[in-house]
């Protein structure tokens, strides 16, 4: 039997029902036949975007910008270290222009973790949609019994808002009421 994650959590008790394998099971093939059925219609505009959706060029050329400027920012801090090591400065200025330097490295190093994880991001979900789009292709005729690769495969996850209101999400957004 299975049931919601937050069955039990907090005052609110999850209202949904809860369902025996074999009807999810059953449930999975029901939709998973509805979203073979479109496979030719899903496959070629899916596969067409794949490259536009998930471009990272303009994200990896701002890492290269911020590499750069982490770069800039290192040598400019070990100078000005240098400097107040070898030349008699007013320490309080010193220190503004210290303060700044590093300020300004750790705004690119924070920006350049940022878009670092967008790029990983966008690399993973790519890589969803099209391991998504390979079972799809690979999958031949209807679904007559209950196959792990395919639910491991095509599903991200399953929504229960009642016994008779069901809907599994596919991995490609697809959203289909078993």
């Amino acid at each position: 039997i299975w049931q919601c994650n937050h069955k039990y959590d907090g005052e609110e008790k999850c209202s949904t029902p809860h369902l025996t394998e074999d009807e999810i099971k059953a449930m999975f093939i029901s939709a998973a036949n509805k979203l073979i059925g479109k496979k030719t219609a899903i496959i070629s505009p899916l596969r067409a975007s794949l490259d536009i959706a998930f471009d990272t060029s303009a994200l990896e050329a701002e890492t290269e910008k911020l590499q750069e400027e982490l770069m800039v920012a290192s040598d400019l801090i070990q100078k000005c270290i240098y400097e107040n090591a070898h030349v008699a400065l007013d320490q309080r200025e010193y220190q503004k222009r210290y303060d700044g330097l590093v300020h300004r490295y750790d705004e690119a190093k924070v920006k350049l973790g940022a878009i670092t994880e967008q790029i990983a991001d966008k690399k993973a979900r790519r890589g969803t949609i099209e391991e998504f789009l390979k079972v799809l292709r690979e999958q031949d005729g209807l679904v007559t019994d209950f196959q792990t690769n395919l639910w491991c495969g095509l599903v991200d996850f399953m929504t229960v808002y009642s016994a008779d209101d069901v809907r599994i999400t596919f991995k490609n957004g697809a959203e289909i009421k078993a």
